[in-house]
């Protein structure tokens, strides 16, 4: 459940902070990676939490 409230928390974060993200990653330059890195976190996070909340409930896909 850790993840889970990584995940809630990144997410809190990202529409906390959206007008700074923007205004920083519109300067230019190599500022287009952040939201790229906000993604993949987001991302790796967000699937982490899904797959433990699945095996709680010992739900496994088919192989």
């Amino acid at each position: 459940m850790a993840f889970g409230a990584v995940t809630a928390t990144l997410y809190v974060l990202l529409f906390a902070f959206e007008e700074r993200i923007l205004e920083i990653t519109g300067q230019g330059g190599w500022t287009f990676v952040i939201p790229i890195a906000i993604a993949f976190t987001l991302s790796y996070t967000h699937g982490n939490f899904t797959a433990s909340f699945w095996d709680w409930f010992g739900i496994k896909a088919k192989k």
